[in-house]
């Protein structure tokens, strides 16, 4: 009695503890999330669309006199250009999470309609109660994955599994800060779906397969790709011959009930197929264009181990989930599943054109699985109590090191000193911990190179130097600031090629640095997201390249900056910005060095001065 005394008091303390700090998560980075953009503004717009302005048929066209954010009138208009055979513009993405959304969109609208308000759909209030039901899916779904892990594990395993599965992975930043996303709902809907599983193979009621049809038809309308988790039902309880028979039993005698199944199924995919039709004039109707899946050059490695946005390096506590699926003696009726689903889905998932799956933390569409994997996540953290107290101790040590680490993350990335679909491991390392960022960080984050302590160096020589003084080209201009001196005004669409040389090895001699460095200024004050770079290029396969929007304005003397973030944009102002890089060994005479402005489809005009090519050892 004492020790479930004990065990009841620990619960309830690291659930309150977890419930606060999402708290205070919530209440310092609230305000900074942004509304409903990119995918998440995609799903939304059925809604809308079907229930106040009844235009599914053209989604694209918003009313102007409705104070509709212009970021949205212009998203809408977007969609005109993803015309299908009929002429119509069509949504490319699939209705799924519209649905999920409904009630919480109903429930704004009432209360806008009931105060005078606008109702025009996508207000602060849409948007409030879409945060509000994204952290209820999640709510749900860990209540949902706790009462699945009780069949198999003790209560203090299965709540610390749960909490684990949240603080320490993805799902915590799209809990508190990105709703509007399809990975909440599906998070639950597979909670719901591996539990309404266990549910058919203990008492086989036609209403369990019913519900089990509809989340299965909801989480493949939400994600088509997610066609996989029809095989969870199917191999579950799956590890002996015998168990077979049992499924084979099981299945003979229930042929009524997966009829309703699969006709559930349907119906959920039947408004989607419908609207598919009337606008394409096709049942299945591909909406995304050119964004497709290479089922021949899948990015795994990529998209599990790398850092710009890579599975395991956001969610590392995931490598326990893996592990745990060899340790079968708890388990062993999802070990088949497991065993099978998880290479499948990864295979699916990072055969998709953008494998690092931009627009938040880490590789996003793993949260799908998380109800699954946290069955052999809590196998090894069940194996791991069972063993000796220097594993546990190591173990809790290693669990609070990586919910430090997750908290860190989302931080960093509500702060927008972390873009993790273009980070990588040198910077991750240089900012761990940190809230501000140094001139170094971001030639590191640019680079995925740390940059030397420049007053331990030497310069060995100038390879080349640009000043800009020659007036007769047309884009050399007078500069304004400074009587009787120009400068290089770089125009839309444009790039600069300053200086070529040919390597010449005994001139180079013992150097271990090029320094890249030129004077830059915006005379425009908007903010583009295709950016200037300054770039080294050695060869056509390898070059180095920085970012100078964000850097002008920024000491370089190792100071912390606190207002700097990856998207800092300081106008009419000159700033020198450098970096370095080490001399590649594969360099031989002859090569061709080059060092330019590279304009990545940038809209902004760039002053440039002072473009200098440097040795230094």
């Amino acid at each position: 009695m004492v020790r479930f005394f004990k065990t009841n008091i620990l619960s309830k303390l690291l659930i309150s503890i977890c419930l606060l700090i999402s708290c205070i998560f919530l209440f310092i980075y609230n305000k900074q999330s942004i509304g409903l953009h990119g995918d998440s503004l995609g799903y939304y717009m059925y809604l809308p669309s079907t229930f106040i302005y009844n235009n599914l048929n053209s989604i694209q066209k918003l009313p102007t006199d409705k104070n509709i954010p212009e970021q949205i009138i212009s998203y809408a208009k977007d969609i005109e250009q993803k015309k299908s055979p009929l002429g119509f513009a069509v949504n490319q993405y699939t209705y799924g999470v519209a649905l999920t959304e409904l009630p919480f969109f109903l429930i704004a609208h009432a209360f806008e309609k009931v105060l005078g308000m606008g109702a025009n759909g996508f207000s602060n209030t849409y948007f409030f109660l879409i945060k509000i039901g994204n952290i209820i899916y999640v709510l749900l779904g860990l209540i949902l994955i706790y009462n699945i892990l009780l069949n198999y594990f003790s209560k203090p395993i299965a709540l610390m599994s749960t909490l684990t599965v949240y603080m320490c992975t993805n799902l915590f930043w799209f809990t508190l800060y990105q709703a509007g996303m399809s990975h909440v709902p599906l998070f639950f809907l597979y909670s719901l779906l591996i539990y309404l599983t266990i549910k058919i193979h203990n008492n086989a009621k036609l209403t369990y397969f019913i519900a089990a049809g509809f989340t299965s038809g909801l989480i493949i309308i939400t994600r088509p790709t997610d066609i996989i988790c029809l095989l969870i039902p199917i191999l579950y309880y799956i590890y002996n011959k015998e168990t077979i028979k049992n499924k084979i039993v099981l299945l003979k005698n229930n042929l009524f009930n997966i009829i309703c199944f699969c006709v559930c199924v349907f119906l959920v995919a039947l408004p989607q197929l419908v609207y598919w039709k009337t606008l394409s004039g096709k049942f299945l109707y591909y909406s995304y264009g050119n964004q497709s899946f290479d089922w021949w050059h899948p990015k795994i490695k990529e998209g599990l181990f790398y850092f710009c946005n890579g599975w395991f390096p956001y969610s590392p506590v995931m490598i326990f989930a893996v592990l745990g699926i060899f340790l079968t003696k708890h388990i062993r009726m999802w070990t088949l599943c497991i065993f099978i689903i998880l290479p499948i889905y990864v295979y699916i998932i990072y055969s998709w054109y953008c494998y690092n799956y931009i627009n938040g933390i880490g590789s996003r569409p793993m949260i799908h699985l998380y109800p699954l994997l946290a069955i052999s996540l809590a196998a090894f953290i069940n194996s791991v109590s069972n063993g000796k107290l220097f594993f546990k101790v190591s173990f809790v040590a290693i669990i609070l090191f990586l919910t430090v680490l997750n908290l860190n993350y989302c931080m960093q990335q509500a702060k927008g000193i972390l873009f993790s679909e273009e980070s990588n491991m040198a910077y991750n390392y240089k900012m761990l911990f940190r809230q501000t960022v140094r001139y170094n960080d971001l030639v590191t984050r640019d680079l995925a190179e740390r940059q030397p302590d420049s007053l331990k160096l030497s310069k060995i020589a100038t390879l080349g130097f640009k000043d800009f003084t020659d007036s007769i080209d047309a884009n050399y201009v007078k500069d304004t600031m400074y009587i009787n001196k120009y400068m290089y005004n770089l125009t839309n669409q444009d790039s600069l090629q300053a200086i070529e040389i040919v390597y010449d090895k005994n001139k180079f001699k013992d150097a271990h640095w090029f320094k890249c460095s030129g004077d830059f200024r915006y005379p425009d004050p908007s903010y583009s997201y295709y950016k200037h770079y300054l770039m080294l290029e050695l060869s056509p396969d390898f070059w180095k390249r920085c970012q100078i929007e964000n850097k002008i304005g920024v000491s370089a003397n190792g100071a912390e900056n606190e207002n700097v973030t990856l998207t800092y944009f300081k106008t009419n102002t000159w700033s020198t910005v450098y970096f370095f890089t080490k001399v590649p060994k594969f360099l031989k005479d002859g090569d061709k060095i080059r060092l330019m402005v590279w304009n990545n489809q940038s809209n902004l005009s760039l002053n440039i001065k002072n473009i200098s090519l440097d040795l230094y050892k």
